[in-house]
């Protein structure tokens, strides 16, 4: 492989891998249009694209062999700028591409050719890859301190007449644009995060070869341990009270996994209104600081979730601080949840919520006090959930203080965050944006809810396809979260086939661990089985097959001598397959273990073969010793 980027003679660049070409046509554009160069300037290693209100300008350093990054500035740029796109609609021939979501429940992974001609458009935030062949193409920004990064793909066929006749052929077209807002902040000068083109024979590789540098430019928080905890959310809801607090606390005594957790974590209902974070509500009489009190008596971490940009329109911080919200272009407030006459599942019925304008000294110094005295009451733990509010463009919005982008501003708010509660604290982003929280976040929520059921609302199915595309950020930006592992035998309608699929999935990606579920009152299998799904340290499986479209997870933890092979069905049919041991990436002549039985399996021709009924999975211990028993009790202790 040999990838380079070339000036073509109307100004626009060519990506090629040695002389295939990847890309072309790569031209600038401002707010969605091609510039109007009034002049171009060619030079060796750079190109100026002259227009009328400025210049655009990019540097092509000099190329490794398999990758290289591109420079962009803007010098002397007259007008506003809503966005600049590094290239607008660059032509390609893609195979497949990645798709990184902006943040939690988005749809991350791989598509191939016919998901791609069927969506249409795919947006990736910070980072893309696409594939050719068996190559994958792998393009980024090195950083994400100021501006949010888009990815777009465009897809979709076209009618090309032939000559003489009404006949038409369909063509596929796949266009490309790499593209940074400034949300008209009135920035002439300006240097950009550089963009890398890396060229790599597997997209696992480009994806994390990608997000160490992101992570390691960031200053990412990589060495806290996998969070093991308890949350009140997925089984009491917003009912949790300071009742239930006192027989959790005193339940979990004794119990194997609950005498091991570390962090216990009050989730929504504490407080009576979003934004009145240190006010208890009428479920805890006793105060918050009580409660974090009894807590700690007992052996555990206290934890809290904050809504840290929400606002409640009933709240006591609207009622006496209307300015502290953001507003519309019109003045009005900024509406972005509305609970009208809704069941009360989330707690808080008829109320609209606001968001916080962090631009304002006083909002921000108020939510400054938040943290610092929950940090001062003990708490270590801080769930902050519906982040992503606080990446308004600021365009669109009238701020307290203007002038800078959205990322600036939710960056300097998340500074504040992490200086009140200290850096010994473990801070879980949730509903949060990836790439503008990676430096402050340990932990991140990937997938949407889970809930008690396979399918239907607050369901397993967008965490599943989740967790495999975000792998690569895990333990490179953060540890990501696959949400609660559900373990309760009752009020819920996952099999004891699905309990024990996702449990394990959850704890073979090599994130953090938590229930909701009462641990006091669960069967001892299933309690059981949450002992032996501890994580013990920082871990990252492989992903043998993430560049295909299959119905099965494949997850590989391979050391030195021994592997951990996870294969999970997530199909509604029976899944039946063999995999070579190489094709796992583990050397040919190994023994292979199933769990289920101890026993040595029988191999065919090196094969591992699998047959899995629907939600099922197989776990298997691969080790080069043939004496090796696995270990039933604690699932790491097989490394």
């Amino acid at each position: 492989m040999g990838l380079s980027c070339r000036i073509e003679n109307d100004g626009s660049l060519t990506v090629y891998n040695e002389s295939t070409c990847l890309i072309k046509n790569m031209y600038p554009g401002i707010d969605g249009h091609p510039v109007h160069a009034l002049q171009i300037i060619r030079e060796d290693k750079r190109v100026v694209w002259v227009t009328a209100h400025g210049n655009i300008a990019c540097r092509l350093p000099e190329a490794d062999e398999n990758c290289f990054a591109l420079e962009y500035a803007l010098e002397n740029y007259e007008v506003p700028v809503h966005t600049i796109h590094f290239f607008l609609l660059a032509d390609i021939q893609a195979e497949g591409f990645y798709q990184a979501a902006e943040g939690m429940g988005k749809d991350t992974g791989y598509y191939g050719k016919e998901e791609i001609l069927k969506k249409g458009t795919l947006l990736s935030y910070g980072l893309c890859s696409l594939q050719y062949g068996k190559d994958f193409l792998t393009i980024y920004t090195t950083s994400q301190n100021h501006y949010e990064t888009i990815c777009e793909l465009n897809a979709g066929e076209k009618n090309r007449y032939t000559d003489g006749d009404d006949l038409r052929n369909m063509e596929e077209v796949e266009q490309l644009s790499f593209h940074v807002r400034m949300e008209n902040t009135n920035r002439g000068q300006e240097v950009f995060e550089k963009v890398k083109f890396i060229l790599t024979d597997s997209l696992e590789d480009g994806l994390n070869k990608a997000a160490e540098e992101i992570g390691r430019n960031m200053s990412a928080r990589l060495f806290m341990p996998p969070a093991y905890h308890w949350c009140s959310w997925y089984y009491c809801y917003q009912n949790f009270d300071m009742a239930q607090l006192r027989e959790y606390v005193k339940g979990f005594a004794g119990q194997g996994s609950g005498e091991k957790i570390r962090y216990f974590q009050m989730d929504v209902g504490y407080c009576p209104s979003m934004g009145d974070w240190l006010e208890p509500s009428e479920r805890f009489p006793e105060g918050l600081e009580a409660a974090f009190r009894k807590i700690r008596e007992a052996g555990y971490t206290p934890g809290v979730w904050v809504g840290a940009f929400m606002v409640g329109n009933r709240s006591r911080l609207y009622r006496e601080h209307p300015d502290w919200i953001l507003h519309d272009l019109e003045g009005k407030p900024l509406v972005l949840w509305v609970m009208d006459n809704e069941p009360k599942v989330w707690g808080y019925q008829d109320e609209e919520y606001y968001c916080l304008d962090t631009s304002h000294p006083d909002a921000m110094a108020y939510m400054k006090k938040v943290f610092t005295t929950f940090r001062g009451w003990g708490v270590e733990l801080f769930k902050t959930d519906f982040m992503l509010w606080g990446l308004q463009d600021s365009s669109r919005v009238k701020r307290y203080v203007p002038g800078k982008t959205s990322v600036e501003y939710f960056r300097e708010f998340l500074q504040v965050i992490r200086e009140a509660i200290g850096e010994e604290s473990y801070w879980l982003g949730c509903i949060a944006p990836y790439l503008p929280f990676v430096g402050y976040a340990d932990g991140m929520r990937i997938g949407g809810d889970v809930g008690s059921r396979w399918d239907g609302g607050f369901c397993p199915q967008n965490m599943m396809r989740c967790l495999v595309g975000s792998n690569y950020m895990n333990h490179n930006y953060f540890q990501t979260d696959p949400d609660a592992v559900m373990l309760r035998d009752f009020q819920i309608r996952l099999t004891e086939r699905d309990i024990h699929s996702l449990a394990l999935l959850a704890a073979l990606s090599g994130g953090c661990i938590y229930t909701s579920d009462p641990l006091h009152r669960i069967a001892p299998d299933r309690e059981k089985l949450f002992e032996f799904i501890q994580p013990d340290k920082r871990r990252k499986p492989t992903l043998p097959f993430l560049s295909e479209v299959r119905p099965e997870i494949v997850m590989v933890h391979k050391e030195e001598k021994k592997a951990l092979v996870f294969v999970m069905n997530k199909a509604e049919t029976d899944f039946r397959a063999a995999y070579t041991l190489e094709s796992l990436g583990i050397p040919s002549g190994w023994n292979v273990f199933r769990f289920k039985t101890g026993e040595k399996e029988e191999l065919w021709k090196e094969q591992l073969v699998v047959d899995i009924p629907p939600h099922g999975c197989r776990l298997y211990l691969v080790a080069e010793d043939e004496n090796v028993v696995p270990d039933y009790e604690k699932l790491w202790n097989n490394l």
